[in-house]
């Protein structure tokens, strides 16, 4: 407010509004703002005025009324394959383990949590499974139980799977942010990157926490240099852990209490999957030789499907993938590849190396939206 004066009983207030100019800067411009003069002062005050008021006239952590609906993108999860992890569990007995100032437990908001997003997921017809349904764990030992954990994933071979959690500092630290950590380094697990993308901006519209790190996406090789998480480390398919928030914040433990708020955490993260499903999942597959085997000097086609083409709306015409980033390796070797882009073929010659080498193919690429390949390990039908 810059200037205010009474006539004729009416409060005439001169304020600033910001305004985008044509040239794409931003500027102020003095408007003018009438209300009666027995207008309450905290009613004109509850709120910022849509059409005048600058940014910094809203709070950012003033959360929205609740309102879950399913967007109309979030169709592209059907039949996606997810497996959810809601952390720790079945260790109550432990005294003040992973606890709050006020003694809530983590592992129950983790499975309130992992609860509402299985719903919202198998609403839109996702394929979910959750490692618990209640407080237990999958085995007394904890690194048996983290492996248990993984393993489901993998023997789904699913193309998901997400641990989540909340995190913990030390006492009397105010620190409030949300972190998803995926394993190793950015280029050994770049399908993993690109969903914990979506995942934290889902997050972060979701639970408007004031604090934010720097990069919000992180290795787990920074609280573990070299060796990461068990359940990211062992996982063979994208694998993600949210840490959305955490709970040894007083006012935050006191939030988590909340299951309309423990509902907002799940919806950011539904609403994260489903962007990143709308990016497209690309994938990665052997057609040649069909159901067979191969060995030296046979040539391999593998069908690279860019996860929109399929989707037959306007301009999926054009090509979906970049020709470029396509990668076929072995043993960190790349292979020499011919690559139709009418067909999205690649035509490759075996050579006794790959099948030395284990017959494990490693093959990726990007597709519009910058996704990678969900799983990018082939297994090389290969004979001696």
């Amino acid at each position: 407010m810059i200037g205010e004066r009474k006539i004729n009983g009416f409060r005439y207030a001169a304020r600033l509004a910001c305004i985008s100019l044509l040239s794409g800067g931003v500027g102020l411009v003095a408007g003018l703002i009438i209300t009666p003069e027995d207008a309450d002062d905290a009613d004109r005050n509850a709120r910022p005025d849509d059409i005048t008021s600058c940014m910094h006239d809203y709070a950012w952590s003033d959360l929205p009324e609740p309102a879950f609906s399913a967007p109309p993108f979030a169709s592209h999860l059907k039949g996606v394959a997810i497996v959810l992890d809601p952390g720790h569990g079945g260790r109550s007995v432990r005294r003040n383990w992973k606890r709050g100032p006020t003694g809530l437990r983590e592992a129950a908001v983790n499975l309130r949590v992992a609860q509402y997003l299985r719903d919202f997921l198998v609403e839109v017809g996702a394929r979910v499974v959750m490692t618990r349904e209640k407080d237990v764990y999958l085995h007394a030992d904890d690194g048996r139980d983290l492996s248990a954990r993984i393993e489901i994933a993998n023997g789904l071979q699913a193309d998901l799977f997400l641990s989540i959690h909340h995190n913990a500092a030390q006492p009397g630290s105010t620190a409030n942010y949300t972190t998803m950590f995926y394993h190793g380094a950015l280029d050994e697990n770049p399908a993993s990157v690109d969903v914990a993308w979506f995942l934290l901006d889902g997050v972060n519209e979701a639970l408007r926490l004031e604090q934010h790190l720097g990069c919000g996406v992180v290795s787990d090789y920074a609280l573990f240099p070299g060796k990461g998480f068990r359940v990211l480390r062992e996982a063979m398919t994208p694998a993600v852990l949210s840490e959305a928030s955490f709970h040894t914040n007083p006012a935050e433990e006191k939030r988590l209490r909340d299951p309309v708020y423990n509902r907002r955490e799940a919806y950011g993260l539904f609403t994260g999957l489903a962007r990143w499903a709308q990016a497209g999942l690309p994938s990665a597959r052997i057609v040649q030789p069909e159901g067979g085997t191969v060995s030296a000097g046979d040539t391999l086609v593998i069908q690279l499907d860019d996860g929109l083409s399929g989707r037959g709306s306007f301009g999926m015409n054009l090509p979906q993938l970049a020709a470029d980033s396509i990668v076929v390796g072995y043993e960190g070797r790349a292979a020499s590849i011919e690559y139709t882009a009418s067909s999205r073929q690649v035509r490759m010659t075996v050579t006794e190396r790959m099948i030395s080498a284990g017959g494990m193919l490693y093959v990726d690429f990007v597709n519009l939206s910058g996704q990678h390949v969900l799983h990018p390990r082939l297994a090389l039908p290969a004979r001696r």
